[in-house]
């Protein structure tokens, strides 16, 4: 999880690809709030979120290593390529981050231990729609902090209804990590591995 090393966030500074200054203002680290009022037992909570966004929203594989504004190495030091429909679509991303907190955005359990929203493209089921997977962990020495890392987001063309199966709300997944409640065990299904895009 080479993701939670901080020297290894990309900054995003704007580039100049293919003669054309490209914009990755949007894709800076910003931080949002979670607050839930008591209820019962449950105290009540109140966090920070710091959303930092990997290369992988922008970019896709490369087979070489190359060097150049067109190109990036990822946090596990592999080549990856600007992607002119990952960048135009990464321009929404942060809305859709930005809405989970007040339970705007559907989140839902991943297969490798990370949770992943999507926005559809269409109208029908089998449409395409844009989906992103993030991790969240509590910080380091930081009590009242969380780290949501965008790990990949892109445009998929043949969604599968399985990705939408378990359902899981932002808030339980913050307190559970807050320690405001116990976690759940996980499913079976969460141990099964997935391939990053």
């Amino acid at each position: 999880m080479q993701w939670r090393k901080e020297e290894k966030w990309e900054k995003w500074v704007d580039r100049i690809i293919d003669g054309e200054k490209i914009d990755f203002t949007h894709l800076r680290s910003f931080d949002m709030s979670f607050e839930r009022p008591a209820s019962g037992t449950k105290p009540a909570i109140a966090a920070t979120i710091r959303v930092v966004f990997d290369c992988h929203v922008v970019t896709t594989k490369h087979t070489a290593i190359e060097e150049g504004p067109s190109y990036w190495r990822d946090t596990g030091g592999y080549c990856r390529v600007f992607e002119r429909v990952r960048y135009e679509k990464s321009r929404i991303l942060p809305g859709i981050i930005a809405a989970l907190p007040v339970g705007k955005t559907s989140c839902y359990v991943a297969k490798r231990n990370n949770y992943m929203v999507w926005k559809p493209e269409g109208a029908g089921p089998g449409d395409a729609h844009y989906q992103a997977f993030f991790d969240i962990y509590k910080a380091v020495g930081q009590d009242g902090l969380l780290i949501l890392y965008v790990q990949s987001a892109y445009l998929k063309d043949e969604p599968l209804a399985i990705q939408r199966e378990r359902k899981k709300p932002f808030g339980q997944i913050c307190a559970e990590l807050l320690g405001a409640i116990p976690p759940k065990e996980k499913g079976p299904n969460q141990k099964s591995k997935r391939k990053r895009r």
